[in-house]
C-alpha cells in the first residue's frame, strides 16, 4: 500500500491536459479503427490510467474505458467508502465502484454497439476481467491497443515533465543526506527514505548495493550491517504518478572522490545528451565523448511504456529495443569502472533534468 501523500493539485495537473491526452489517444483509436480501449491498472501497473485521468492505485485494481469519443470510466473494485475521495484524486471520467470491473465495462461498451474492443497489453490482461467483458461482449472483437497506446503516448508534455524533474529532484536530494558519519546499512537507507516522503515523495523504493568491490547488485536492505568502502544507494521515486530511479556512488576514502566526481559530471553530460527514441545504447556506448581509464560494465534504459511506469526498453544484456518508436522519457542506469573505482549512477535523461 501507498504510505505517502496521494493529492490532486490543479496547477500541477491541469484538467485540460489530462484532457488533451485523452484526445490524442481517441485519435489513435479511431485511426486504428477501433471503437474504444480497456486499460487496467494495479499498484504495479499504474502507469497508463495515472496518465491518463492522474489517479494512481493503492491497493485494489481497476479497469479505465476510453471509448472513441466521450469521457472515460473507471471501474474499480475499491469500495464507494471511497468513491469520493477517488474522485478528488481523478478529476476526469465516471467512476463506477464494483466488484465486477469487467462486467460494468462490457455493459457500457454493449450499449455503444462496438465491434471492435482495443486492449492495452492484451496478454497480460487479467484472464477473470477478460471473461467478463466477453461474457457482455458476445460477438465483439478484442484485439491488442499497445501500439495505439504507444502512438497516443508519444508526446511527453511540459505537465509530465515537471512532475518528472519533481520526482527527479526529491530523489537526489534525499540522495544527499548520506554522509561520511553513516556507517550502517540500516541508518543509511532509512535516512533517504524519510527524506524522500516528507518532501512529498507519493512512493520510494531504496535499494542498496553495500560494497560495490564484491557485488555490484542492488538489494531492499536493512539491519545494522557495515558499509563497505565503496557503496551505491538508488531511489526510486514516485510524484504523482510520474516515477524515476537516481542512483549515486559514495566512498569512503578520500581518495577516490575526484574519480567518482569525474564519472558523475561525463554521466550527467551523457544523460543530457540522450533523445527519447531508440535505439538509446548506440547513444550511450558510441555517440557521445569516451571517459578517460574509464570502462563501461553495464546499462539499462527504462521508460513508461504501456502500463509500466518504468520498463527496461534496452539494456548491455539485450542490445535489442523493446520499443519501436520514441518514447516520452527515459531514465538511464550504468555501472562502470574509473580508475579501478567501481561507480553506478541512474538519473533521468534529457537537458532539464
Amino acid at each position: 500500500m501507498r504510505r505517502g501523500l496521494m493529492a490532486w493539485d490543479s496547477d500541477e495537473i491541469p484538467v485540460w491536459v489530462l484532457k488533451d491526452r485523452a484526445e490524442r489517444l481517441q485519435a489513435a483509436i479511431a485511426a486504428a479503427g477501433q471503437d474504444a480501449m480497456i486499460l487496467y491498472t494495479n499498484f504495479i501497473r499504474s502507469a497508463a490510467v495515472s496518465h491518463l485521468v492522474g489517479f494512481s492505485p493503492y491497493w485494489a485494481d481497476g479497469v479505465l474505458l476510453v471509448p472513441r469519443e466521450g469521457e472515460a470510466v473507471f471501474a474499480t473494485t475499491l469500495s464507494k467508502r471511497v468513491g469520493s475521495w477517488i474522485q478528488t484524486v481523478k478529476p476526469v471520467g465516471d467512476l463506477v465502484n464494483t466488484p465486477a470491473p469487467g462486467k460494468v465495462i462490457g455493459e457500457r461498451l454493449a450499449k455503444l454497439g462496438v465491434r471492435r474492443v482495443a486492449i492495452l497489453e492484451l496478454d497480460a490482461f487479467p484472464g477473470g476481467l477478460y471473461t467478463e467483458l466477453a461474457a457482455a461482449l458476445p460477438g465483439v472483437e478484442f484485439v491488442d491497443g499497445s501500439e495505439s497506446f504507444a502512438f497516443g503516448r508519444l508526446v511527453c508534455d511540459p505537465i509530465e515533465r515537471r512532475l518528472l524533474e519533481r520526482a527527479d529532484a526529491i530523489a537526489q536530494d534525499a540522495l544527499n543526506t548520506v554522509h561520511s558519519g553513516m556507517t550502517d546499512i540500516g541508518s543509511t537507507v532509512g535516512a533517504v527514505e524519510v527524506h524522500a516522503r516528507l518532501h512529498g515523495a507519493e512512493e520510494v523504493y531504496v535499494a542498496i548495493a553495500p560494497d560495490l568491490d564484491t557485488d555490484r547488485r542492488f538489494l531492499r536492505l536493512s539491519g545494522t550491517r557495515p558499509l563497505g568502502r565503496r557503496f551505491g544507494i538508488r531511489a526510486t521515486v514516485a510524484y504523482k504518478g510520474s516515477w524515476i530511479r537516481r542512483t549515486q556512488t559514495y566512498s569512503q576514502e578520500d581518495n577516490d572522490r575526484s574519480a567518482i566526481e569525474r564519472a558523475d559530471a561525463w554521466f550527467q553530460a551523457l544523460a543530457d545528451s540522450v533523445q527519447p527514441r531508440p535505439p538509446v545504447l548506440s547513444q550511450l556506448m558510441f555517440d557521445g565523448e569516451p571517459l578517460p581509464n574509464a570502462e563501461i560494465v553495464d546499462v539499462l534504459v527504462e521508460a513508461p511504456v504501456g502500463t509500466r511506469p518504468l520498463a527496461v526498453i534496452e539494456s548491455s544484456v539485450n542490445w535489442r529495443s523493446n520499443t519501436y518508436m520514441r518514447v516520452p522519457a527515459l531514465v538511464v542506469s550504468m555501472g562502470l569502472t574509473i580508475d579501478h573505482v567501481p561507480w553506478c549512477g541512474a538519473r533521468l535523461s534529457g537537458p532539464s533534468a
